[in-house]
């Protein structure tokens, strides 16, 4: 009996699925990067989505079926994703700077050095604590990866005026467009392979798109004149 057709409804909830999946972590990454949460948040919520498309969607049936083209697209969905979910941890707070940030000379009038251990090993964050010339505070903090400013040092930088997102140096609210740009391709890339992948796991899963085996040759029947 051949295969039946998957149903159009099977393919649009995988893309629906997979859509959700990959581009809620990236949602989360922007908000950690608006309210200076955890970029922790961003990479648990990427695992949980992970775990969550591999019930509903690409499952391990699914995966150990499908051809080499079908994992190739599907994994160029997670990639895309990531880089997503990257931009996501810088682009919205240096956007919303740019767009309405407003300048203030302030002073640095603490330094608070920490030390925790990535992938390279051992790593120092430091994180500055800002007040106005008239000695108002400004809300948030600004974080290095190095040891940048001195405490008594006066330096420019954006404010929100609903003190809602943490300020930072003009300098690093003009990078804002080199996280943007890769930002909007990577969520187009995402989309687009998403939309994809879900249109064609139902494939898989009712036998189309498989890894096909050749068939072998039939053995002959006549025996050789050599044979016993």
């Amino acid at each position: 009996m051949a295969p039946s057709r998957p149903r159009l409804g099977t393919a649009r909830r995988h893309r629906l699925s997979l859509i959700a999946c990959f581009t809620a972590p990236g949602a989360v990454a922007a908000l950690t990067s608006l309210f200076a949460w955890s970029g922790w948040l961003a990479i648990i919520s990427s695992v949980i989505a992970m775990v969550v498309a591999s019930q509903l969607v690409v499952t391990q049936t699914v995966w150990q079926r499908a051809s080499l083209a079908v994992k190739a697209v599907a994994m160029a969905a997670f990639v895309a994703s990531l880089f997503w979910v990257i931009a996501m941890m810088f682009a919205p707070r240096l956007t919303v700077l740019h767009l309405r940030g407003q300048p203030v000379v302030a002073t640095v009038v603490d330094h608070d050095a920490g030390r925790y251990y990535g992938r390279g090993g051992r790593q120092e964050e430091h994180c500055y604590r800002l007040q106005r010339t008239d000695g108002s505070p400004i809300f948030g903090d600004i974080c290095r990866d190095s040891d940048e400013f001195a405490v008594g040092e006066k330096l420019t930088v954006l404010v929100d005026p609903s003190g809602l997102i943490a300020p930072e140096t003009l300098s690093e609210v003009a990078a804002a467009r080199f996280w943007q740009i890769p930002g909007l391709v990577s969520l187009v890339a995402t989309l687009a392979l998403c939309w994809v992948t879900g249109g064609l796991t139902p494939h898989v899963a009712n036998g189309h798109l498989g890894r096909r085996r050749l068939p072998r040759p039939p053995r002959s029947r006549h025996r050789s004149k050599y044979e016993l």
